[in-house]
């Protein structure tokens, strides 16, 4: 019998540098891990695998209002906060996270992200569905707001102690995860969660939604 998988994408801002891609059963156990460069390459395993769900590490809408990002444009945010709902249902709990304004210093993930979700849809034969997740969004909702910088060896070990208690079946290769990959599994464990109805939807439907573990 075949489980459902579930797959979360640790995106990065450009096909110059992989992009960490980890994917989980129905039964949390551990069905891929590896980096992809090209989109078309995150689109061929979403063809491999049939997800039931894909989980991005990257904003894939827009503030209403907005058709580009581009300050020479003249479209404008509906909103006078320029932000997504969604990003300011973060802020308002406590969790800082990327602006999603024209000024944004993001603005290649964003356009990436988007692409990436309209060419899963367009040419995936079997996609399932893909959503926003934010990995430092689930890790304050699971690990709690105290954590180490990812980015220093005890924030490393502490994430790979954390996911092996929330992930057992990752335990023999979290020593070779590096914090592209623990966020990529973060990703995939909140698809998961989304799959069971165990997270929050922050945001509107009509401007973008970030599920969060609840």
């Amino acid at each position: 019998m075949k489980y459902p998988t579930f797959l979360g994408i640790d995106l990065t801002s450009t096909e110059a540098k992989p992009s960490a891609c980890l994917g989980l059963d129905s039964k949390s156990q551990l069905v891929y891990l590896g980096f992809l460069t090209k989109n078309t390459d995150i689109v061929a395993l979403v063809n491999l695998y049939s997800p039931q769900i894909t989980a991005i590490d990257a904003p894939l809408s827009l503030p209403t209002g907005l058709c580009c990002l581009e300050e020479s444009c003249p479209c404008q945010p509906k909103d006078s906060r320029k932000y997504r709902q969604c990003d300011r249902e973060l802020r308002q709990q406590g969790i800082p996270c990327y602006p999603t304004s024209k000024r944004t210093f993001i603005k290649d993930l964003i356009y990436r992200g988007i692409e990436l979700k309209t060419s899963i849809g367009r040419e995936a034969k079997q996609a399932g569905q893909v959503i926003e997740v934010y990995p430092f969004a689930s890790k304050v909702r699971l690990f709690g707001k105290t954590m180490p910088r990812k980015t220093t060896k005890q924030g490393m070990s502490f994430l790979r102690d954390k996911l092996g208690d929330i992930l057992p079946d990752l335990k023999p290769y979290l020593d070779m995860f590096d914090h592209d990959l623990c966020d990529a599994a973060v990703a995939a464990y909140t698809a998961l969660l989304y799959y069971q109805n165990k997270v929050e939807a922050l945001g509107s439907s009509e401007e973008g939604i970030i599920f969060v573990p609840d």
